[in-house]
């Protein structure tokens, strides 16, 4: 079973020199520079120049002060800009070939490019820094009258390391307290910097005090990357449970809401499906028939296995709202449910947007802290 990444970075590296190759070709002719190719040169040298330095910048970040900073930063933004440049740039470079229409589109390739690396550098400074802490109430059929109101916040996706760092951890976790979490649960891909572990793990002890029930804990996927072993001691040193493939309940007297938590699923293709369903009979196993459920998982596609058995709400992340959007909606996704809440026969799903992660952009998608207030029905 595949528990690593589906891709390399070599491979991701050789495609994004070959898109700035492309970008600076199109910039080339669209402007009628005789030597085009020198321009495709120069595009592919920036956004090599690019990944090194955000290369760089995630593994030397800790004493690379604020130019060193402004260098990863800004090979993100490069980075997005000549990818976001490249297939309007197709365009108004074959339209540049029409003579009556070479001025209107060489103006248009001037403004597009302008733009592209506006927003690069928007959504890798402003765009990436604000975390929005709301609320959503949710209806629970059954709930106990013990548990009205019960609040549950959710951190995820904060990917500790570079970008996301350890106070910003103690802040969200302090923020989910100040607005009187109940609980707080973690779904999933907590650091990728092992050098910060002992750090986040004594503040999570130290803050899960702060919620009447404590801190649950799902993998991620990025757990498995980064040493999920190494994590696992440390959150139980820390006194975490991790809900792995199992459920707990949380108890006012007689009256019981379960809390119920699965693994990362590595299977693709068709096997995909029958490994959550696998995971989730086991998770579920034990829960009593219509006691209300509250389920996590990291994966999102675990939603339609909240949906199948019922669950009053299921939480997850990974997607990370795919960071980028238009007008509340993502641009593009490879998943089934990217961001927000979803609805199926009363019972509810919600993908966060995440807390942190490992790509410092995010235009139209901002980080997120959610508390789900529960409400009986």
């Amino acid at each position: 079973m595949n528990h690593g990444p589906t891709f390399t970075f070599t491979t991701l590296i050789l495609a994004l020199t070959f898109i700035g190759l492309l970008d600076g070709c199109l910039a080339g002719l669209l402007f009628r520079r005789r030597r085009w190719y020198l321009w495709g040169l120069l595009g592919a040298a920036l956004a090599l120049a690019s990944e090194e330095a955000y290369s760089w910048y995630r593994w030397a970040y800790i004493g690379a002060g604020p130019l060193g900073r402004a260098a990863g930063y800004g090979g993100c933004a490069y980075l997005v800009a000549e990818i976001a440049a490249l297939l309007p740039l197709v365009a108004v470079c074959a339209l540049s070939f029409v003579r009556s229409l070479r001025r209107a589109a060489q103006w248009l390739g001037a403004v597009w490019l302008a733009l592209c690396l506006s927003a690069g550098a928007y959504g890798c400074t402003w765009g990436n820094e604000p975390e929005e802490v709301h609320t959503i109430p949710v209806a629970v059929k059954d709930l106990p009258a013990s548990f009205e109101g019960y609040s549950i916040a959710q951190v995820t996706d904060t990917h500790i390391g570079p970008y996301y760092g350890t106070d910003d951890l103690d802040a969200a976790l302090g923020a989910a307290g100040v607005s009187g979490a109940d609980l707080t649960v973690i779904t999933g891909d907590l650091i990728d910097d092992l050098r910060y572990l002992p750090d986040t793990a004594r503040i999570l002890h130290s803050r899960q005090r702060d919620y009447r029930d404590g801190v649950l804990y799902v993998w991620g996927n990025h757990e498995y990357y980064r040493g999920r072993e190494s994590v696992r001691q440390a959150l139980e040193g820390a006194g975490i449970p991790i809900l792995e493939n199992a459920h707990t309940a949380v108890r006012r007297g007689n009256d019981a809401l379960y809390i119920v938590g699965v693994d990362y699923p590595w299977t693709k293709g068709a096997g995909h499906g029958a490994e959550m369903r696998a995971m989730a009979d086991e998770a579920f196993s034990g829960v009593p028939t219509g006691a209300p459920v509250v389920f996590l998982a990291h994966h999102s596609d675990f939603i339609d296995e909240g949906f199948a058995r019922g669950a009053a709400l299921t939480l997850t992340g990974h997607t990370h709202g795919m960071q980028f959007g238009i007008a509340g909606r993502p641009v593009w996704s490879q998943f089934k449910y990217v961001r927000g809440m979803y609805e199926d026969g009363g019972v509810l799903g919600y993908v966060s947007r995440g807390d942190g992660g490992w790509f410092p952009f995010r235009l139209g998608c901002g980080r997120e802290l959610v508390l789900f207030e529960l409400h009986r029905k």
